[in-house]
């Protein structure tokens, strides 16, 4: 894993767009994770599009691709975003009651 990181922190050093921009991109990604959810589920107005469950998963790479790259682009270390994971996710389970 700290392989495919690495990587996507030098893609994301190397972006041109401000955090910003990323933004508004990550918001955009959202977006058609979701369309892509709504045709592949044959939702109303939707199902034309033929999307399956795989362009589902596709889409919500590019959401967390945009936004490690917004992480790294805040300077946010390995580290940082391991400990912030690890952070989130005990939070979430206690939440569930585990």
């Amino acid at each position: 894993m700290s392989d495919i990181l690495a990587q996507i922190k030098q893609a994301a050093t190397k972006e041109p767009k401000t955090p910003e921009q990323q933004f508004l991109k990550l918001s955009e990604e959202v977006g058609e994770a979701a369309q892509a959810f709504l045709s592949a589920q044959a939702i109303s107005g939707n199902g034309y599009k033929g999307k399956q469950i795989a362009d589902v998963q596709e889409e919500l790479v590019d959401v967390l691709l945009v936004t490690l790259a917004i992480l790294y682009k805040l300077d946010t270390t390995d580290e940082q975003v391991q400990a912030l994971l690890k952070r989130k996710v005990t939070k979430w389970l206690a939440k569930q009651g585990h």
